[in-house]
Order: structure tokens, then C-alpha cells, then sequence
């Protein structure tokens, strides 16, 4: 019960996503499917800014269209303070498609001028506290000054569009004239990937029609274009408001929702749950119905109706499961914390938190769920003769279908076992993963952010700090899943292959302890800017992927990166893994490029006590930053951080796997007290003829162990190749040996053996006078 509460509270924070925005069965996103030139398709959340234009001039149906654009995502000066912030270019449409609401401002003009930006409450409270926020001015890193003009009020729901600003759309043609807008967004058809284009169509307007509107223009514009080097072609289509959170996994998608189909995994694995303890409710109180038959027998010799027993049992199923309803939610308040607590319920906005509407849902589930489990056992006994009651007692048989239990039994313990392998799988892999030798060093690292500032200004103070032996600097960390990556060619006739990069400067090799097999390092001389860039360093794996040739050879050759800067191999470092371990060897090439470092990797000394360094840096941070703390962490704990999403998972399936195996167990407890009720007249019988307690119990136990082999035979072959399938998602993974499924059989039969001796040794036991008497 506990569980369904859980999965019940899950499905209800998951549908709850944009249902206040006005008309939002007209409204839709325009999505993008790039076709791929080997085959296949990638689905984008995104579309080309032009796009949106095209639409509204061609096709009369479409009411309202406006664009979002996530480029402000940065560093903001305001209030005397420099704070992060999630920014999206918006048109002033956007409050006539969506249901936003501003406290302050005009929501018909606030987003008219060029350099105007609208705060969310939280924002302006964070960078205006307790004065007013209209009209003062904030400074976006790299774009200039903007003039706050409203301030949004707080959604009166959730939604999936998640920003901290709004800047004015009008802004973007000044911000690319100048330069500092990376491409030209408003004009760039091939920009598939950073505009969210939304459309509201007329009443009565056919989606159909829109889609083919889509079509032609697409078919116009991109006919005659130059695509990327992998695309053939795209192709628009339109995905309701109603069905993006949650919805499919797309690239570029808004909001953390939960996937749709973990969704659908989360309801069947409920279903699952509930039957499952539905039944084995109906087989112990058919199992204990000997005890109760002498009863039901008495009250209709009294003149009782079949209904009214049937009513009698019924409300007993509900009196249970309301029981189980009330520990079920003190367990639920137990576990809350701990789940809240979990890495991906932030990053998929997960909330488990009740309210006076979940109580009824949790109210009528326990009343339905109670009369489910009551239906069986009072449609079985209800209809039972008083004379076939108490006459015939020991030749009563109280399910017609007993193959049925047999089947659901070994389902149970099937489904108990395939957790338990899943279980396994997972906790060795992350275990392997964690263990794995990545070719790099991270002993006595840590990693300190730079936050915008310079790295020629805070290496010489951090360096001079006792206890850092070397300070190197990187654009993002190895070993996360932190990704970049540029077309690279040899020639310009060459077809462009995407590399992933990384900015890194001369000390990072050797910092991390990384092996050269041919060439050297960047000079001590390195450019500092992408134009005065020369060199690159670059994997064996690189050398092969592009005909290089030997390490050797390859020093000295040109490159060419993106569109037409040329870079000569200065060196070849040995293979190493540099993305977490679900990932093949890749290509490999180091940039030095100092405008892109964002992170200095410091090697404390060895000996060194940590926290007493850290304090040190901080203390110098502070007086070179101070209005920012120091954002540092060590470089095996980022390492780890890439991994908790499978120990989340690991967490969650442990729970499911204990679960089915009290549930499994409890039907197994149901099976066998039935057995031993239903034949202890048998055991009186045989004990008295000289049978021992241990041929008693191996008598009683022996189709229940057979169950148990079933069950092993059955999930076992399962096990295997779910746990294999699992595996095959890391190109760095355990082989799937007995080791992975021997403690999920192991536990599978103690458990089986513990529940079924509980009852048969207690039949081998008993007083044989007293089960003979009785009859």
C-alpha cells in the first residue's frame, strides 16, 4: 500500500505539468526530426527561429505564434551582486500564448524594447531585495546593460518552461551586429537547436494542415541549403502542449519531467504490486477459512443471507486495507525525506508531498483496493451450504482452479528474482565503473571554478597558497558527461566528423598524469585566444579515426576545426577514457584556448592536511573575489557525482526487489498454511505409523521447492538477458557471469525455506491426538 501511495503521489506530480495556460489545446511546439544521411532520424524540442515568421505569413489558421531562444544563460551583475541566471529570449506574444501573469509591468509592452528584461519574483527578490526592481538596470555578461521592466508573479502551476528572465526579443538584431551573439540566430535556417517556437491555432484549425504548411516550407527553404555534414534534411511537426511534459525523450527538450515511459513502467509496476498482495490477501484468508467455516455455517443456519456474509467478508477486506492505508502512509512519511533527497528527483523535478485532494485519491484507492481483495473469498464462502459446512469439513475445497495459485506463486518469485539480478547487475557495474582505471589521475585533485574570472589572475594567488603543488587549467571536467565537440576535417573536401574538445593548458598532461607516445606539449608561449591559435593535441585514437598515420607521422600534420581554422598535432597522447564508462573510445583533441577555461585543477600536496589548504584558498578567493564564495569540490567526488543516477536507480530497485520477495513470501505463507490445514489429519495419521518430523517436512515441502525451481528456471534465463541488455549500455562493463545471478537464486530459496518450514515444521510438531480428536 505504501508503494501505490508513492507511485500514486509520482503520477500525479507528473501530470500536473502546464494545465493554467489559457486555450492549451490549441497550443503546440514546433519540433524538429533531422534526418540523418546513414539513415534514421534525431528528434529536436527545437526549430529555426525563421521558421516561426514563415509559418505566421503563410498559413492564415495559426492565431498567435511566439519564440523562445535559451541563449542568456550566464553571469548577471545587478543590486551589487553577480549572480547565475537562466535567461530565454522572448517575443511579446509570449503571454498571449501562455497563461504568465506578471506583478508588476505591462505584459502588452513589457518585452517591446530593445535591452528590456522581465524578472521572475524569485529573481528580482535575489538581486533587489526589499526595494523595487522596475526600472533599475542589470548587467548581462557579454551582452551589456538591460532595464528591468516587469516582474512575473509565480506560475499557479507547474509548467516546463523553467527561466529565471526574459530578455526582449527586439534586442537580438543590435546583439548580433555587434558580435557577442554566437551566429546569426534570427536569420539562420540551419539553427535547429536553439529556438522553441510555440503556435496557437485558431479554433477549429487543423493541426494536419499546419503540418503541411511545415512541409512546404521546408521543402522551399532547405532545398537548395547547405546542411551539416550528417544531415540529409529535416523534417517539422507539431507536439501538443499537453503531451511535452511528460512526453518522448527529445534533444534540447525544456522542463525535468518524468519520461513518459518511465510513466508507464511506474503504473504497470504498481498494477503489479497491488494485485499481487490482492491475491495473496484472497490465499491466506482462503487458507484460514477451515478456522472460519464452522462460523459462516452457524450464522446461515441462523437465518444469515448469502449476501450478508458476502457483505461481512467484503467489509473485512476493506477494514484490512483501510489498515494498511494508515501504516501504509506512516511508512510513506518515513521514506519522503530519503527520496527527496535523491540526485535525479531535482534534476527531474519530483516532488512526493500530499494535499487535502491526495488524501481522497488515497482514500478511494484503499476502499477499492479492499473490496477487490475481498471479492474472492466472499463470492467462495458465501455460497457454501450449511450442510456441506459442518458435515464435510475436511473434504472442502475452497478454490476450484488451484493451478492458479501455483502460477501466480512462481510469477512472484520470478519477478522477486529478476529484481534481484537487476539488483546485482547494477550495484557491480557501478561498482566496476567507480573502480576503473580511467588512464588519468585524480588522486589529491581539486577542482576550483572559475566563475568568469581570469585564470592569469587567479592561478599566481591560488599557486602561492602552501599546500598546492601545481594548478592546470580545463574547459570542462574529463571522466563527466560534460560535452564538446567540433567538426574536424584534413582537407576541405573531406566529409566533417564531430570531435569532442576539450580547452586545456600546458600544465593539464601533466597535471593528470596523461602519457605522450609521440610530439610534445603546447609551447610555453600558447595562444590565449582562438585566433592566435596553432597547436592541438590529439589521442591515438584520433591518428587512426583520420589516416594520420603513425603517433609519429602524425606530428606536424594540419587539421582543420569547424569552419576554417587550421591547427598543426604537436602531440599524441596515449588512449585513455575520458567520458564515463558507457562510452566507446572516442576521438580526442585538446584545444588551448584560455577564453574557454572555466575550471582549475589544483594538486594539493601530498601529506598536506585538505582542509586546512581549503580554508587557505578560500581565504584568498575572498580577498580577490569577494563577492563570490569559492566554488571547489575534489575531482574523485565529481567523478561520483557522474554516477548517481545508477545508485538512485540501485536505491529505488533494492526497495522493489525486498518488496517482491515479502510479497512473494507471503504467498508462499498462504499456500502452505492451506497445505498443512487441509492435511493434518494426513500428518496426525503418519506420525502415528512411525513417519519422523524430517520425512514430515520434506513431505509438506516438497511441491513448494518445486515451485521455487520453477520460479529459478524461469527467471534465471530472464535474469540473464535483461542483465545482459542492461550491460550492453556501458562500452566499459562486467561480464554476466554466475557471480550476478547465484546471490538472487541463493536468497530466493532461503527466503522460500525459511516460510515454508515455519509452517511445516509446526505440522511435523503437533500432537497427533489432537488433529485426530478433532475429527
Amino acid at each position: 500500500m505504501s508503494v501505490c501511495l508513492f507511485i500514486l503521489l509520482l503520477l500525479r506530480n507528473a501530470y500536473g505539468y502546464d494545465q493554467f495556460h489559457p486555450e492549451a489545446d490549441r497550443v503546440f511546439r514546433i519540433n524538429t526530426e533531422a534526418l540523418r544521411k546513414g539513415g534514421g532520424g534525431d528528434p529536436y524540442a527545437t526549430s529555426p527561429w525563421p521558421m516561426g515568421a514563415a509559418l505566421a505569413a503563410g498559413f492564415a489558421q495559426v492565431e498567435h505564434i511566439t519564440r523562445l531562444a535559451s541563449r542568456v544563460n550566464g553571469e548577471v551583475t545587478g543590486g551589487g551582486k553577480i549572480l547565475p541566471v537562466r535567461g530565454m529570449f522572448a517575443e511579446p506574444s509570449f503571454f498571449e500564448v501562455f497563461g504568465f501573469s506578471l506583478t508588476e509591468g505591462n505584459a502588452a509592452t513589457v518585452l517591446n524594447e530593445p535591452f528590456s528584461i522581465v524578472l521572475s519574483a524569485e529573481s528580482a527578490d535575489r538581486f533587489f531585495p526589499r526595494s523595487e526592481a522596475v526600472g533599475k538596470t542589470l548587467k548581462i555578461n557579454g551582452f551589456g546593460e538591460f532595464q528591468v521592466t516587469g516582474i512575473l508573479a509565480k506560475p499557479s502551476g507547474k509548467t516546463h518552461l523553467e527561466f529565471d528572465a526574459l530578455v526582449s526579443a527586439a534586442s537580438l538584431p543590435a546583439l548580433e551586429k555587434s558580435g557577442v551573439l554566437f551566429g546569426e540566430l534570427s536569420t539562420d535556417w540551419n539553427d535547429i537547436y536553439g529556438t522553441y517556437t510555440y503556435v496557437r491555432l485558431r479554433p477549429g484549425a487543423s493541426r494536419s494542415q499546419t503540418e503541411d504548411a511545415l512541409a512546404s516550407i521546408a521543402k522551399a527553404e532547405y532545398e537548395n541549403r547547405s546542411l551539416e555534414s550528417r544531415d540529409e534534411g529535416y523534417r517539422f511537426y507539431l507536439q501538443p502542449l499537453s503531451a511535452i511534459t511528460p512526453g518522448p525523450i527529445l534533444s534540447n527538450n525544456l522542463g525535468r519531467g518524468l519520461p513518459a515511459l518511465l510513466l508507464w513502467a511506474l503504473k504497470a509496476l504498481g498494477g503489479v504490486i497491488m494485485l499481487s498482495a490482492c491475491f495473496n490477501y484472497t490465499n491466506l484468508t482462503l487458507a484460514r477459512a477451515l478456522t472460519r467455516a464452522r462460523e459462516i455455517g452457524v450464522r446461515k443456519v441462523m437465518g444469515a443471507s448469502r449476501a450478508q456474509v458476502a457483505g461481512q467478508l467484503l467489509g473485512e477486506g476493506v477494514v484490512t486495507s483501510l489498515f494498511a492505508l494508515g501504516l501504509g502512509w506512516l511508512l510513506l512519511k518515513l521514506v519522503q525525506p530519503g527520496f527527496n533527497s535523491l540526485s535525479f528527483t531535482e534534476f527531474l523535478d519530483v516532488s512526493v508531498r500530499e494535499d487535502r485532494t491526495t488524501a481522497l485519491w488515497f482514500l478511494g484507492f484503499a476502499v477499492a483496493v479492499g473490496l477487490l481483495a475481498g471479492v474472492l473469498p466472499a463470492l467462495a464462502m458465501s455460497r457454501l451450504s450449511p450442510a456441506s459446512v459442518l458435515q464435510r469439513l475436511a473434504n472442502l475445497r475452497l478454490l476450484r482452479h488451484f493451478g492458479l495459485r501455483k502460477v501466480l506463486l512462481v510469477s512472484q518469485f520470478a519477478v522477486s528474482l529478476l529484481f534481484i539480478v537487476m539488483v546485482t547487475a547494477i550495484s557491480k557495474q557501478v561498482g566496476y565503473m567507480m573502480r576503473i582505471d580511467y588512464g588519468f589521475s585524480t588522486s589529491q585533485i581539486l577542482n576550483v571554478e572559475l566563475q568568469g574570472q581570469s585564470a592569469e589572475k587567479i592561478i599566481p594567488l591560488l599557486s602561492a597558497v602552501p599546500g598546492v603543488e601545481k594548478i592546470s587549467a580545463v574547459s570542462h571536467h574529463l571522466g563527466t558527461h560534460q560535452d564538446w565537440s567540433d567538426d574536424i576535417r584534413i582537407s576541405s573536401t573531406d566529409e566533417r566528423q564531430p570531435v569532442r574538445e576539450y580547452h586545456v593548458d600546458r600544465n593539464f598532461s601533466e597535471n593528470l598524469e596523461l602519457t605522450f607516445v609521440a610530439g610534445e606539449n603546447f609551447p610555453a608561449d600558447a595562444a590565449d585566444s582562438s585566433e592566435l591559435e596553432s597547436f592541438a593535441l590529439v589521442n591515438e585514437k584520433f591518428c587512426e579515426r583520420f589516416a594520420l598515420g603513425t603517433p609519429a607521422e602524425a606530428i606536424g600534420k594540419q587539421i582543420i576545426v569547424g569552419d576554417s581554422m587550421r591547427l598543426s598535432v604537436r602531440g599524441v597522447l596515449k588512449d585513455f577514457i575520458f567520458r564515463p564508462a558507457e562510452n566507446p573510445l572516442e576521438p580526442l583533441l585538446f584545444r588551448n584556448n584560455a577564453s574557454q577555461w572555466q575550471w582549475l585543477n589544483l594538486k594539493l600536496t601530498a601529506g598536506a592536511d585538505p582542509m586546512a589548504t581549503i580554508t587557505a584558498l578560500s581565504r584568498t578567493w575572498a580577498g580577490a573575489v569577494p563577492e563570490r564564495p569559492i566554488e571547489s569540490e575534489f575531482y574523485d567526488e565529481t567523478i561520483r557525482e557522474t554516477y548517481a543516477p545508477f545508485r538512485d536507480m540501485l536505491a529505488i530497485l533494492s526497495v522493489f526487489a525486498l518488496l517482491g520477495i515479502v510479497i512473494a513470501a507471503l504467498g508462499l505463507l498462504g499456500m502452505a498454511t492451506y497445505t498443512v490445514e487441509t492435511r493434518m489429519k494426513e500428518v496426525g495419521v503418519r506420525k502415528v505409523l512411525g513417519a519422523s518430523p524430517r520425512d514430515l517436512v520434506l513431505l509438506l515441502s516438497r511441491r513448494f521447492l518445486v515451485l521455487l525451481g520453477v520460479s529459478v528456471l524461469i527467471a534465471a534465463p530472464l535474469g540473464w538477458l535483461l542483465g545482459g541488455q542492461f550491460l550492453q549500455l556501458f562500452a566499459y562493463r562486467i561480464s554476466m557471469g554466475i557471480g550476478v545471478l547465484l546471490p538472487g537464486i541463493l536468497v530466493l530459496f532461503g527466503v522460500g525455506v525459511l516460510t515454508i518450514g515455519s509452517q511445516t515444521w509446526r505440522a511435523a510438531m503437533a500432537n497427533p491426538v489432537k488433529s485426530l480428536r478433532s475429527e
